[in-house]
């Protein structure tokens, strides 16, 4: 029971530590700053989109997508990261 305890303690304290790495590694500061886990967790979002760009890439090489499929791929891509990351115009700039 006790043993049960230890460990999980020690799990929860260390979600703790990675959250707060990821929460750093979001909120900015110098590249130096950051730790290199909590920069590697804060980039699998692009990781992500990286991966589908390179799969369509490759099943339009091997064949597999035609070029419609190809374009609709993209789009749905585009359309993902236009959700996930909105374009921001300074006010200076309307």
């Amino acid at each position: 029971m006790a043993a049960t305890m230890i460990v999980a303690a020690f799990v929860a304290a260390l979600y703790a530590a990675l959250i707060a790495m990821h929460v750093a590694a979001i909120r900015g500061g110098a590249a130096g700053d950051r730790p290199r886990l909590a920069t590697w967790l804060a980039a699998a979002g692009e990781r992500r989109r990286g991966r589908a760009e390179s799969d369509a890439a490759r099943r339009r090489l091997a064949g597999e997508l035609d070029r419609p499929g190809y374009h609709d791929a993209m789009a749905r891509l585009a359309a993902r990261d236009a959700v996930e990351h909105p374009l921001e115009v300074p006010k200076s700039l309307l």
